[in-house]
């Protein structure tokens, strides 16, 4: 399918430059539009989102350290960062574990035009974290997220606690400003897409 093939080309193209995290957030944004516009006809946020969701079919999960729907928290120099696992990723450089981060209970997503008519496709954004980067963490629990409800919005990898307390504190800032509206701006550079959506909502 032409849109996988773009979407996985796109996420292998990220993980290889090293952009600002707002070029690589802008950059999926105006991909998601592309692919949304050119083969959601009938702008169904339903269908458009279809186009985002996960397929880790292919990794082996099961003795992985971290599992889907683990509540995880990292004390990086002094702050405390939570997320939750929501993906899996796999290519030569290892094992990717997909993690959304939480605002107390509430996750970082973004709202994506659909089409031009005001509709929106509620997506979360995440930072893969490599295996081998993974030091010390806290499981708080683990939640029964339904996998058909969650799809990908924007994606940032991380190499290391350092990049992970950036991408994070870059999301809370972000989402300290207005948002901009779905039928606003829909291919603005400077429009806000960033929210919070409620954990009970994936549930």
């Amino acid at each position: 399918m032409p849109v996988f093939f773009a979407t996985k080309f796109f996420k292998v193209y990220l993980r290889v430059i090293t952009a600002l995290t707002m070029i690589k957030i802008t950059a999926s944004l105006f991909l998601a539009i592309i692919c949304i516009g050119c083969t959601n006809k009938n702008n169904n946020p339903d269908t458009a989102k279809a186009f985002f969701r996960h397929d880790w079919k292919s990794i082996e999960t099961k003795d992985l350290p971290l599992q889907f729907g683990d509540i995880i928290s990292f004390n990086i120099n002094d702050t405390l960062v939570k997320a939750i696992i929501l993906d899996f990723d796999k290519d030569e450089g290892g094992v990717w574990f997909g993690m959304c981060f939480l605002n107390e209970n509430k996750l970082f997503g973004r709202q994506i035009p659909s089409g031009f008519n005001g509709d929106c496709v509620d997506l979360l954004d995440y930072a893969y974290l490599n295996q081998k980067a993974l030091g010390d963490f806290e499981k708080i629990t683990t939640e029964n997220i339904d996998l058909n409800k969650i799809a990908v919005g924007s994606f940032s990898p991380v190499s290391n606690y350092k990049n992970l307390l950036r991408d994070y504190t870059w999301g809370l800032k972000q989402r300290t400003k207005k948002q901009t509206p779905c039928n606003k701006d829909v291919l603005g550079i400077n429009s806000v897409r960033e929210c919070y959506f409620d954990l009970d909502n994936f549930k």
